[in-house]
């Protein structure tokens, strides 16, 4: 691949640390939760609000107060809500309403975010990103993913509509002078379901190309033109601890390569899912999977640009459950002391 066809890798990203559904804690834990982010070393923070409703709306004004407080960047992450919606919603195999964007009312999305948007700049707050969906190629957050089989060309014209569709509202919304205009867009975190594995499919195959194909959907291009301009392509890396070098950096570069490397890649999660699969198969703890995981990224960055990334999450891997923290988050602060002028 041409190195001058790509935005120039940064030497290095800025760490963030999600920790979903803060806001929804007391303001004790949600302090104490961000104080601990900041006391690590990162300098972003992701997380969105639970519900469109007043209660909600101000529970996550005051988390984004407290975030700032503690000199934190926020992403924030937009997803369907189930009262963005006219028709039923029929429950999935994972317990969540199965929201197809393709269905969504518009409207009613534009006065749930622009409510929300309000809130938080009469409240003097900032908003430093958005990320418009998560995992949305995967048929657990946008039903118009096929759930027994591969998309065929239809089905991905509708989602590519549908998606895009959703970006372009609150893409617009979000920059209105009236709102943040200087916040970055970012497109939803890939999920990158796997090809190979047992079972129906229940994702896009080559979501990045998929991404890509935003650009032009019936002559309109969803990243870039007049009212925005996409900054950053949202992906999630999950890896096996037996293979972190490897799955990383088959994934980064086939993202990277379909997208075009026209802008950064933002890791908006990344990090394991079984908490019982350490040590790992060469007996190497959690805290040193990390630091492979780090060293990945790093040594990756010289090829491809990457933006912030973001670890998946504060209170599942972190913290135990009276909130302290646990040794493999001294990794995560040695690594954000090292990146610091």
């Amino acid at each position: 691949m041409a190195m001058t066809a790509w935005a120039a890798p940064a030497r290095s990203s800025e760490l963030g640390i999600d920790r979903s559904w803060l806001s929804s804690q007391s303001a004790a834990v949600q302090e104490k939760t961000l104080k601990d982010i900041q006391g690590l070393g990162a300098t972003w923070f992701r997380d969105g609000p639970t519900s469109g409703s007043a209660r909600g709306v101000a529970n996550f004004v005051n988390e984004v107060r407290l975030a700032k407080q503690d000199h934190l960047k926020v992403l924030m992450t937009i997803a369907q809500m189930d009262e963005d919606y006219d028709v039923p919603l029929q429950t999935h195999d994972h317990g969540w309403k199965a929201k197809k964007l393709s269905q969504i009312n518009l409207q009613k999305f534009t006065q749930r975010f622009e409510n929300l948007l309000g809130a938080l700049k009469a409240a003097g707050l900032t908003i430093d990103a958005v990320e418009f969906g998560s995992e949305d190629d995967s048929y657990y957050y946008d039903a118009d993913v096929p759930y027994d089989h591969l998309a065929t060309a239809g089905e991905l014209h509708t989602w590519l509509r549908g998606y895009g569709a959703f970006l372009k509202t609150g893409a617009t919304i979000l920059h209105d002078p009236r709102y943040f205009p200087g916040a970055k867009i970012i497109t939803f975190g890939m999920a990158h379901g796997c090809d190979q594995c047992a079972g129906p499919p229940r994702h896009l195959a080559d979501p990045a190309r998929a991404v890509a194909m935003l650009k032009n959907v019936d002559g309109f291009n969803y990243l870039s033109n007049a009212s925005y301009h996409v900054d950053g392509y949202g992906t999630h890396i999950y890896v096996s601890p037996n293979y972190i070098d490897g799955v990383a950096t088959q994934v980064l570069r086939a993202d990277a390569a379909a997208l075009g490397g026209d802008k950064p890649l933002w890791i908006t999660e990344w990090g394991f899912l079984d908490l019982n699969a350490f040590p790992n198969k060469k007996g190497e703890t959690l805290s040193r999977c990390i630091q492979t995981f780090l060293d990945t990224f790093d040594r990756l960055r010289t090829q491809i640009s990457i933006g912030p990334m973001m670890f998946y999450r504060h209170d599942i891997w972190l913290s135990d459950a009276s909130g302290k923290l646990l040794p493999q988050s001294k990794v995560l602060a040695a690594y954000a002391a090292k990146q610091s002028p």
